[in-house]
């Protein structure tokens, strides 16, 4: 079973700039902050659970799905800002990202030996 939401506020017709690093309210990243807060199993993904739009995407829904286990998701593809803030709070590169309990576990390719080897049920319970 999977949630989705969009907690992400959409991208504005504004051209976008580089992050400078400063005091200013970033309202993207503090809503990313938030929702990895907020669920307990998140996964920051390309498309949604129902309709994904990669292969590395599907495949970790499928590992989720198969352990029959509750999670949000929150699709990075609407803006690009989603996956450049978020890269640089889990200091992680690639596209789907899962966290469990506010920590990143890890991409695709690390999930689905977690699913095979039976960590990622018991990092789930």
């Amino acid at each position: 079973m999977s949630s989705q939401f969009d907690p992400i506020p959409m991208a504005s017709s504004e051209p976008q700039q580089a992050p400078v690093a400063s005091d200013e309210p970033n309202p993207i990243r503090d809503a990313i902050t938030e929702a990895i807060g907020e669920h307990r199993v998140i996964l920051f993904m390309k498309g949604t659970p129902e309709a994904p739009a990669c292969g590395f995407s599907a495949r970790t829904v499928a590992a989720l799905q198969a352990l029959d286990v509750p999670f949000a998701a929150v699709d990075i593809l609407p803006d690009p800002r989603i996956r450049q803030e978020l890269s640089a709070i889990s200091n992680w590169p690639t596209i789907p990202q899962l966290f469990v309990g506010g920590e990143l576990v890890g991409g695709c390719d690390i999930v689905i030996e977690m699913y095979e080897s039976g960590e990622l049920a018991q990092a789930l319970l």
